[in-house]
């Protein structure tokens, strides 16, 4: 499936409005929101002054960041007045000091571990091109016509999602990859995990049965802020990815500051794998030489959706290792970022984005038949 570039921006919006293992959908502009300082105490000090006027013969008063001097003539020089700011000369007035340096974020140096308070769960995750959904085998019901069966039963409302499933959705020569990872993932963040059968009159919904449900009422939600740009183009194409500070800047504004888990596509070529990062072990080190760099080596845990058995229950992890130079300047054991570059192998494997998950999304499927509270009530013991 092809997708729309509407904008080369690093920072996006991703609408999951296609289906796919990741996103096919459509990609909007959402501001430029780039990783800053999360405290006020991480931040550097910027209570200074305002620049000085030009001089009519004598200096103007510094102030600002950068302490200028007037233009005017051969006066006497202005006198500084913000932090950092620093009279300017005689005639015509001198240039000030450099400004405070002001980085993305701060990182300490040394090692950091941290995992969210509730992990994701694995799943199937359903294949465009697979029947399993809407298609009963071995004389047992399909996922999507136990569900008609119970909305007429329980919620007595007439409902077609297996036939509009086959009919409208069903894509049998879809791209090998693509299916319902992305709605996965956010699932697997978002709820509960199913662990047990329920059972409806005669109507038993499995462990699969509950997840592909949940599954499907993620597969059609707002767009989400996503950071990176998704590689749409052949495999040995130069890559338009996450950079590794805008990657490292989501670990510790999520994972390790605020505990949440995100999303990745672990795959930078054309193929989208979309898993849910949950644990983050990172070592921050010095360059022996140069003080403008620090070496980083990253394992995300993340969750996998290659289950044998749909009625799977718990995780099965996924382990990535990174490597890359974080740059920017060090001040004792801190590390301010400004840019990066990926190093070594990580040149090449490495996520293609990241989405930061919200608390809550508005749940919406592809199938209109499906509703999110029959779902959750189906759910129900």
């Amino acid at each position: 499936m092809a997708i729309r570039i509407v904008t080369t921006s690093s920072l996006l919006a991703i609408g999951l409005v296609g289906a796919g293992c990741g996103t096919d959908g459509f990609w909007t502009v959402d501001g430029k929101d780039e990783p800053a300082c999360e405290q006020a105490g991480d931040c550097p000090d910027n209570t200074n002054g305002t620049g000085g006027g030009n001089g009519g013969g004598g200096g103007g008063t510094g102030g600002g960041d950068t302490g200028g001097g007037g233009t005017g003539g051969g006066g006497t020089g202005g006198t500084g007045g913000g932090t950092g700011g620093t009279g300017g000369g005689g005639a015509g007035g001198g240039g000030g000091s450099s400004a405070t340096y002001q980085p993305l974020y701060w990182v300490e140096k040394g090692e950091r571990t941290a995992e969210v308070s509730r992990k994701p769960w694995s799943s199937w995750w359903y294949p465009l091109w697979e029947d399993t959904l809407f298609q009963g085998k071995n004389e047992e019901l399909s996922t999507l016509e136990k569900y008609d069966a119970w909305a007429a039963k329980f919620a007595n409302t007439r409902t077609a999602a297996a036939a509009y499933e086959r009919k409208e959705l069903y894509q049998p020569r879809a791209a090998s990859w693509s299916g319902l990872c992305d709605a996965w993932a956010l699932a697997s963040i978002l709820e509960p995990e199913p662990t047990r059968s329920v059972k409806h009159g005669e109507i038993t919904f499995t462990v699969a049965d509950q997840k592909a449900l949940l599954l499907k009422t993620y597969e059609k939600v707002p767009p989400l802020k996503l950071v990176g740009s998704r590689f749409d183009g052949e495999w040995d194409d130069v890559y338009e990815d996450v950079l590794p500070h805008e990657l490292h800047g989501i670990i510790e504004t999520e994972l390790i500051g605020r505990k949440r888990a995100f999303i990745i596509d672990n795959d930078a070529g054309p193929e989208v794998w979309n898993e849910p990062a949950w644990k983050v072990i990172t070592r921050i080190e010095r360059d022996a030489d140069d003080e403008e760099v620090a070496h980083v080596r990253t394992w995300l845990f993340l969750a996998s959706p290659h289950v044998e058995d749909k009625d799977f229950v718990g995780m099965i992890e996924d382990t990535r290792e990174y490597t890359y130079d974080l740059q920017g300047k060090w001040q004792g054991e801190r590390f301010g970022v400004s840019s990066s570059a990926w190093t070594d192998r990580s040149q090449w494997d490495h996520p293609d984005y990241a989405i930061v998950v919200p608390d809550r999304i508005p749940r919406g499927s592809h199938n209109p038949h499906i509703r999110a509270q029959f779902v959750d009530r189906i759910r129900e013991p």
